[in-house]
């Protein structure tokens, strides 16, 4: 049974309650995942709080890049088990699912060169006055990710908001999520 992974750990829904994981090639459950409820995501989002406000507020855009490029390297060592996980989970061919894995690898290393490439402008202006802009992170980013291209849609949301300075909470659909709950556990 896959275990929901906040504040880098698997931990048991405050539900008690399962779903069965269905293989869509054969209609038979082969693995369950938990069950959330509203105090999942509190959890969720109160960790990734703790944690925004704490060590990820504190690396600096190119330390965010070298954790996004470990991330990027790890994902590309287990890249065969990723796609073996997304094609019995989503019902996707090998190859298809293969090209997903290695497409969240390069999100991670595109978003990882793009940590310190975010910047402000100075715009011109009346004499005597300076406009400019300045990106900050918003905080906590919640993310929703469809069961077509799990690996895909999260590497191009979550793989920006990170580099960007962001801690997110994931939401994976229900029918497709196992392969998200390993790249979390790999993160």
């Amino acid at each position: 049974m896959q275990l929901n992974f906040i504040a880098n750990q698997s931990v048991a829904s405050h539900s008690g309650r399962t779903l069965p994981v269905i293989d869509p090639s054969d209609g038979q459950p082969f693995d369950a995942i938990q069950r959330s409820d509203q105090r999942d995501i509190d959890d969720a989002v109160h960790a990734a709080r703790r944690c925004f406000d704490g060590p990820w507020s504190q690396c600096s855009a190119a330390e965010r890049g070298r954790l996004l490029m470990a991330l990027s390297r790890k994902v590309a060592e287990h890249a065969d088990e990723l796609a073996a996980i997304e094609q019995r989970d989503c019902g996707k061919p090998t190859k298809q699912a293969t090209a997903d894995a290695a497409a969240l690898a390069r999100y991670f290393e595109f978003y990882a060169g793009a940590c310190d490439k975010l910047h402000g402008e100075t715009l011109p202006y009346q004499p005597g006055y300076s406009v400019f802009t300045w990106r900050e992170p918003h905080g906590v980013t919640g993310h929703v990710i469809p069961w077509n291209y799990p690996m895909q849609i999260f590497g191009r949301s979550v793989g920006g908001a990170l580099a960007a300075g962001n801690c997110c909470v994931v939401k994976p659909a229900e029918d497709a999520c196992l392969s998200l709950i390993r790249v979390a556990q790999l993160a």
